[in-house]
């Protein structure tokens, strides 16, 4: 029995003792590698080499695997063909480093600093490459299936016929990068820079391309975008001058220094959208959908937006002087420097509406706003003006209104318990199903323009009512 204990035991330390074969690198190849910087061929697995100047070094068809180059100097060094799958690259730096036809995957590459590295014909599937910066790389045909490049720097690379299906690039630079012939099928675009990109028989069918900057990028016939992209493409690079853009589907796309002035925009969707120094003065955009879109510096004056759906978009920096946006919708919009000064807000939704500092609106439109969202419940608004105002829904109840103007206004289901209508005039106004409760009228003007006497009164407007 004792002897059974003693063999377990000898058992456990050599299993205990014995090193991981993927860590059990050649201390002579280190200590080589050290020494000279050369070690061609060598057996350096799990070696660790953090901190250490390996600039120029040669490390050609090494076995590499679970190295640590954690935050090593690794300018100019030579990987051609090595195995560093796991390898931990962490604040390491690899610019002009050659990595052509290396084994990169699951090798830690986050934030690194690989300027004009060549990773021709490498296989770098699963590997962290979020941040990292590799402007002017060689990436020519680079083995990438559903890699991460969230914000990383790849301007003015190589990327030809490099293999990407389902990668994310979400907010990446590939500004002048050459895609000629590479493989995008389904890939996260959204918000990636592809400005004056080559993007000539690159296959981008199904990729997300939200906000996606497509200016001055350069197709070919061989080039797979889905139509709603190649709609976007054509509208960026001003290749639909003159062409009918009516009811046509923009949401998501990205849209700099693009003219539309004058165009026939109606029932266009712009949803989601983001522009930027786009010009619509005298555009005609009736029913046209901006729901979460990003706009700055857009230039909408005398531009007719009639029964326009804005609801939670960010408008910055934009004119909207002398712009028809009866029955529009900005609901929680956020407006930011932002000039509606002389714009015809009438029966506009401004629930949840934000005027942030800079932003100029008359002060019977701020008023409106401010009603809407504060509400109206015990507040003092005699001879307020709220004509053509969307107060829908609103409750009003014990609420001063003698001598307003609600002329034209959208009353629906309103409130009015206890209030005051004194001299009040709803010519027009749209009362359906507002409620009248202990409701104070004195030669108060209703809808149909008859005015009232001097009363209190106890009723639910019907449809189409007067209140007579």
């Amino acid at each position: 029995m004792r002897y059974l204990a003693l063999t377990l035991l000898s058992a456990l330390l050599i299993l205990t003792l014995t090193p991981n074969p993927s860590h059990a690198y050649s201390r002579r190849h280190l200590a080589q590698l050290i020494e000279t910087k050369v070690c061609i061929a060598c057996d350096l697995r799990g070696a660790p080499l953090g901190g250490r100047d390996l600039r120029g070094g040669d490390m050609e068809d090494a076995e590499l695997r679970q190295a640590d180059f954690k935050g090593a100097k690794l300018e100019g060094a030579n990987f051609l063909g090595a195995n560093l799958q796991q390898a931990d690259f962490r604040n390491a730096n690899l610019g002009a480093a050659n990595l052509k036809g290396t084994d990169l995957r699951q090798a830690l590459l986050p934030g690194v600093y690989m300027y004009r590295a060549d990773l021709e014909n490498a296989n770098v599937v699963g590997a962290s490459l979020e941040r990292v910066n590799l402007t002017g790389g060689n990436l020519r045909e680079l083995e990438a299936p559903e890699t991460n490049w969230t914000n990383a720097t790849l301007k003015g690379a190589n990327l030809t016929r490099a293999n990407f299906p389902l990668a994310n690039f979400t907010n990446a630079n590939l500004e002048t990068a050459n895609l000629t012939g590479a493989n995008l099928v389904e890939a996260n675009l959204s918000q990636t820079t592809l400005k004056n990109a080559n993007l000539q028989g690159t296959h981008l069918g199904q990729a997300n391309l939200f906000r996606t900057n497509l200016k001055g990028t350069q197709i070919s016939s061989e080039t797979v975008l889905d139509s709603k992209a190649l709609l976007i493409w054509e509208v960026v690079n001003d290749r639909l001058l003159g062409r009918d853009l009516v009811g046509v589907d923009l949401s998501g796309g990205r849209f700099e220094g693009v003219n539309f002035v004058g165009s026939d925009l109606t029932r266009v969707d712009f949803s989601g959208a983001y522009l930027f120094i786009v010009n619509f003065q005298g555009a005609i955009l009736p029913e046209s959908q901006w729901g979460e879109a990003a706009l700055q510096y857009v230039d909408f004056n005398q531009s007719d937006l009639t029964a326009a759906n804005f609801t939670g978009a960010d408008i910055r920096n934009s004119d909207l002087r002398g712009a028809n946006l009866r029955g529009a919708s900005f609901a929680n919009v956020r407006f930011g420097q932002t000039d509606l000064r002389g714009t015809d807000l009438g029966l506009v939704n401004l629930r949840g509406v934000t005027f942030e500092a800079g932003t100029l609106v008359d002060a019977k439109w701020q008023l409106v706003a401010d009603v809407v969202n504060r509400g109206a419940a015990g507040r003092s608004l005699q001879n307020a003006d709220l004509a053509m105002a969307d107060l829908a829904g609103l409750s009003f109840r014990d609420a001063v209104l003698s001598g307003a103007n609600l002329r034209g206004a959208n009353l629906q289901g309103v409130d009015f318990t206890n209030a005051r209508l004194g001299d009040a005039d709803l010519t027009g106004a749209d009362w359906a199903g507002a409620i009248l409760n202990n409701t104070f009228v004195c030669q108060t003007t209703l809808p149909d323009g008859v005015k009232t006497r001097c009363e209190y009164r106890t009723l639910t407007i019907p449809s189409g009512g007067s209140g007579e």
